[in-house]
């Protein structure tokens, strides 16, 4: 899709990734070409592909065509207003400016030190990861550590992307070979928002980690509201052949947690909380921190929005989750909310659930596993072989 005025030629170039877009507006406009914007492709701009950015170029910079002739130029005159491009262009030259002068001035005013303009391609790269959904400044961050690697060996031939992927895993925390092996008297508790896929997450843990292993099995069910909503779970535990304790007010789960016995494994299902709600979720809190020896699995939905997951973190921060647990991957085609989340809290992940499937579509959270579905295809296959 192609614009031109007087003085600019304004183009749209779709891709499957930012980077390739970038790279063919690249080669048709050449390096004086202005990155104007990269989005999502509309839905009906989406068959021509996933991404679509903006690019601007002069007109004396732009390759003429050998079919015309350059009309003669004729004076401008005084104090004429200057083309709708021309005022495009030195909008969004200014407004940048701008956003730089006003960045630098909190900087400044909490004691850091004037930051350094990015590269070009570091912006590039940004620009590209915003779009994937993580976060503006964990975006900057990432591409100026990509940028850092590279210039710490400018003979390697890594694509700047690729680094992108080693730096995210640099940062990303894993539960992995951390976790313990689960044994008689471990203690696994699930808190989460409502619809996060708790109970099911609690029968593929207890089929996976607790059945396979041959290791007795005991589940407390815990819902101060709803004690319907305790029977589908006594109703799996007995086809499991586990004990069951369901808990209604704060003193019978006080009660249960108390009558633990070594001999189990005991998983914990909590209810959800809204906000308005506090201070029941702050009793069941303080219940779980009277336990010494468990983990506390956050349960989230990968398929909820950045700034949900996030805002879910910050509302159970009270229950001191020790991992991240996501559920419903399946229901989502990019992680970058869900690597954002577990960015910005620095919280480990557990485990992954894919679907419904018990206990197949639970698996332990890995770099390959998160990162290859985060970029497009062609990044995949370095996290494959790193």
């Amino acid at each position: 899709m192609e614009q031109d005025t007087s003085s600019m030629r304004i183009k749209s170039y779709f891709a499957g990734s930012v980077e390739q877009a970038i790279q063919e507006a690249r080669q048709e406009l050449g390096q004086e070409a202005m990155l104007i914007t990269s989005r999502r492709s509309a839905p009906e701009s989406r068959h021509l592909g996933t991404y679509e950015v903006v690019f601007g170029v002069t007109a004396s910079a732009a390759a003429p065509s050998s079919a015309l002739r350059p009309k003669p130029k004729t004076p401008p005159r005084p104090n004429a207003a200057p083309p709708p491009a021309t005022e495009l262009s030195v909008e969004l030259q200014s407004l940048r400016a701008q956003l730089q002068d006003i960045k630098q001035t909190l900087q400044l005013g909490a004691g850091a030190k004037p930051s350094v303009p990015a590269a070009p391609e570091s912006e590039e790269l940004s620009t590209e990861l915003v779009s994937l959904d993580l976060a503006a400044p964990l975006a900057r961050e990432i591409a100026a550590a990509a940028l850092a690697l590279r210039e710490r060996n400018p003979s390697a031939t890594k694509p700047l992307r690729e680094l992108a992927i080693e730096s995210l895993a640099a940062k990303l925390r894993l539960a992995g070979p951390t976790r313990e092996p689960l044994q008689p008297g471990s203690i696994l508790a699930f808190a989460g928002p409502a619809g996060a896929g708790k109970t099911t997450t609690l029968v593929k843990i207890a089929v996976r980690e607790v059945l396979t292993h041959r290791l007795p099995l005991r589940i407390v069910s815990v819902d101060l509201h709803r004690v319907g909503a305790q029977e589908k779970l006594r109703t799996l535990s007995g086809i499991l052949g586990a004990g069951f304790v369901a808990a209604t007010t704060v003193a019978e789960f006080q009660e249960a947690v108390q009558e633990t016995h070594r001999k189990h494994v005991t998983l914990i299902d909590t209810p959800a909380f809204d906000r308005s709600e506090p201070e029941s979720a702050q009793q069941i809190a303080a219940c779980l921190e009277t336990i010494s020896r468990k983990e506390l699995h956050l349960v989230l939905p990968a398929s909820m929005k950045r700034t949900d997951l996030v805002s879910s973190v910050r509302q159970y921060a009270a229950f001191q989750p020790d991992y991240l647990l996501f559920t419903k991957l399946d229901e989502t085609t990019s992680y970058g909310a869900l690597l954002s989340a577990a960015l910005e809290t620095n919280e480990p992940i557990s485990f992954l659930s894919t679907g419904q499937g018990i206990p197949e579509d639970l698996e332990p959270a890995t770099e390959g596993k998160l990162l290859a579905n985060f970029l497009p295809r062609q990044t995949a296959e370095a996290v494959s072989a790193a």
